[in-house]
Parts: structure tokens; sequence; C-alpha cells
């Protein structure tokens, strides 16, 4: 049987939404399968259940085991660009089309959790935090545009003292934040999501790893350990653990992986303790660091990437610098939980969300973004699937182009990258 990893996710999720599903051992017809069941995966099964197409999820180890139940648990509205990149790139129509799609995204998460009765521990509050005067500048003259442009609400900012008070530690010349942005249960919420789409009639298979999606005349044929399954359409939604399943999209997309530790319990997001107001935070450094409180008073905290699919050996001593650096009295503080995760990033980091052919769609590529964006593309592709393809229209014209030298090159040129901008976020 596939354990979840030894997350303090893992470790609290209730016993109702612990339940592994049965291995596919026959072959099956379906209006649509979906491969991968994490937020994409489970939100397109919810919303194309509920219209009444007959859907069936393989994953090849189990619901939210991926970076969907893995991953900090922050809400960080928008995308990884900031809306002035896309007028300049793209045009002013197309950045204001992603305004209102990142809007409808973030709104589609809490509809979903009221609508499904989901108990994921959603708080709100995000604080961006500027360890030097130019990140500050730049993310105030970010915000400033995007409110004045674009209608984004105003962020809440905060001076040195103020930033110190929100995160009880100093070193930061200051903050913004953003009160639509956030914090929850990530392993919660795809788990209760799969169970909420099971109701209307979607089918999930376990431990199911897809080896093939064959285009034929009838349909597409998904070959899987245990069966086959003959769908319509098929939705490609296995981010950073997806490939061989189709070249494009293994070519635009690159799996790395990603740290976090959880702390002991001692008052973290309460009056007196470290996040005193419940705030989830970030920084900015390229390689960026998060962290947030727990419900039962810990901190979670991230830190440190790889840019392959292997982990450290420890991984808290991997992770520990990192929070040393931010909380220096945390230094020695004992460590409950240490895990990491896969997750997939695009080379603009704009997620990949568009038909691959006339019948395979994906959707991948949410590279940090993935709490908001994710279950949203799942609905995008839902939607377009059933009754309206404007969205997936939008989505599909943002760029999102092959790393250079293809899926052979694209690690180590990345490596070459990522250690200049790592090197750079050391120097300051």
């Amino acid at each position: 049987m596939v354990a979840h990893t030894g997350s303090w996710y893992a470790a609290s999720l209730p016993d109702d939404l612990k339940a592994l599903r049965p291995r596919l051992d026959a072959d099956l017809t379906c209006d649509v399968c979906i491969v991968g069941a994490g937020f994409a995966g489970t939100s397109a099964a919810y919303h194309l259940a509920k219209t009444g197409k007959s859907v069936v999820v393989l994953d090849a180890t189990r619901v939210g085991w991926g970076a969907s139940g893995r991953n900090g648990g922050q809400l960080h509205p928008g995308m990884r660009q900031e809306l002035s990149w896309f007028a300049k790139k793209l045009g002013e129509n197309t950045a204001h089309q992603v305004r209102e799609a990142s809007k409808a995204a973030l709104d589609h998460l809490h509809s979903v959790i009221a609508e499904a009765d989901i108990d994921c521990d959603l708080t709100p509050g995000l604080i961006t935090a500027c360890r030097s005067q130019e990140d500050f500048e730049e993310e105030l003259e970010g915000a400033s545009d995007a409110h004045a442009r674009f209608g984004v609400e105003k962020l809440e900012v905060l001076n040195a003292a103020q930033t110190e008070e929100a995160l009880t530690t100093a070193g930061h010349v200051g903050a913004l934040r953003d009160p639509e942005g956030g914090h929850l249960h990530p392993l919660k919420l795809v788990t209760s999501l799969a169970k909420a789409a099971e109701a209307y009639g979607a089918q999930f298979f376990d431990e199911t790893e897809v080896q093939d999606v064959r285009d034929t005349a009838q349909g597409v044929e998904v070959v899987a350990a245990g069966g086959t399954v003959r769908a319509q359409e098929v939705v490609l939604a296995g981010n950073g653990y997806m490939r061989g399943l189709n070249k494009d999209a293994d070519a635009r997309i690159l799996p790395i992986t990603n740290f976090i530790v959880a702390t002991k319990p001692m008052g973290v997001g309460r009056s007196g303790g470290i996040l005193p107001f419940g705030d989830a935070a970030a920084d900015t450094r390229f390689i960026v660091r998060y962290w947030r409180p727990t419900a039962d008073g810990r901190l979670v905290f991230g830190g440190g990437e790889k840019f392959s699919r292997t982990f450290p050996r420890d991984i808290e001593a991997f992770v520990r610098p990192h929070l040393k650096e931010v909380y220096p009295d945390l230094a020695d503080v004992e460590i409950d939980f240490a895990w990491g995760g896969t997750l997939a990033i695009t080379q603009n980091r704009l997620p990949l969300i568009r038909r691959m052919s006339e019948r395979v769609t994906v959707a991948a590529g949410f590279s940090g973004q993935g709490v908001i964006m994710a279950p949203f593309a799942g609905k995008i592709v839902a939607d377009a699937l059933t009754y309206d393809s404007d969205l997936l229209d939008v989505m599909s014209a943002l760029p999102c182009p092959a790393f250079p030298g293809g899926t052979a090159l694209r690690s180590p040129l990345l490596f070459l990258a990522m250690s200049y901008y790592a090197l750079r976020d050391r120097l300051g």
C-alpha cells in the first residue's frame, strides 16, 4: 500500500479522508479519463461529474500523494508574472483577461470549499516580506500599478517595525500584506474534493500507473496497469510526476523538488507567538522561502530547492539553515516533521493549460501557484469539455515555450541558471 509522505499534513488528516481507493483491475469506458488525482485532476472530476459526465481518475500512487498534498499550503493570488508583464508582452487586453481569470480562480477556490463543505483550515492573510529596499520598492510599484490599471485591491503596506511585529523577526525593510491571500491544509482540500467528486459518481483508482495514451478513431485509449480505459476525452493532470505520456507537454514543464519542515507546537499564529496575526509569509528571494502557522500552533517552513527529482538524505538539515536565517532564535528548535515534494515549473512560470491534441488536454506547470490556480484549471478544463471553452482559449493563448535543449538539456541548463540566482540570493 502506498502511504502518504511523512508530513504534518498526512499526520493530521482526518480518518474519513485516509481511505486508499482500489486499483484498476478491468477495462472501462467513460466520457472523460483523468490522469492524476491532485488539485487539477480532482477539481476537473468534481465539475465534470456534476454535469453528468462519466469520469474515471487514475493515479500512480493515491489521491493527493504528490505536490497537491505536500506543498506549503499558501494562497498566492494572481500569477507568477506581474500584470504589467502581460501588458508589455501580450497587450493590455490580455493583461485584463489574466486579471479576470486570476480573480475568478480565487473566487472559485472559496466557492468550491463552501459548496462541497470542505474543512481545510482556510485562513486569510499573506505577507510578502522584503529584505532589501530595492525589492520593497519593486513590490510597491507592482502593487500600485496593478491597482491603478487593473483594479486589483490595494494591499496593506507595512514598514520595517510593522513587518517585524507581524513576522516576529527582524531583518526586513518592509512588506505588503494581501488580505485575499492566506493559507490552508492542502491535503485536506484535495482529498475532500475527491470525496465530493465521488459523491457525484466519479470513479477514482489508486496505485494505477498510466503507461500510454493512444489516440484512436473512436476516442482515446489510456493504457494502465490493470486495464485500459477508453474515453472520448483525456485530461493529463499529473504535473511534476507526469512524464512520457505527451512529448509536447514534457518539453514545456520541468520537475523540481522543494522541501518543508514543521516544528513542534509552540503557539505559532496566536497572540504572543510567531506570526501572531495568523498570516502566512513568503520572502522576495528568487529561491523563495515561505512559512505559516498551523491549526495546532506549529511553524511550517519551506526553503531550498533541487532541480531534479532527488531528495537530500537529511531534509531537516537541508531546510534548517534557511529557517535559522529567517528566525535565528529557532536555530535549535525541535522539528517534528520534514518532507519534500515534486512540483512542475515552466520556462516563464505561466501554467500549461491547453489542448495538446483534439482529445487530449493538459493542466500542469503551476510553478508554485497551484493552491489557487490548479483547482481552477480543473474547472476551466471541465467547462471546456462540456459547454464553454472561453477561459481555456485565454489560457491556451498564454506563451508556454519549450525549454531550450528539450527534455535532455532542460535540467542542466536550468541548474546553471538557478545556481546564478541562488548566488544572488545569498549575496543579497
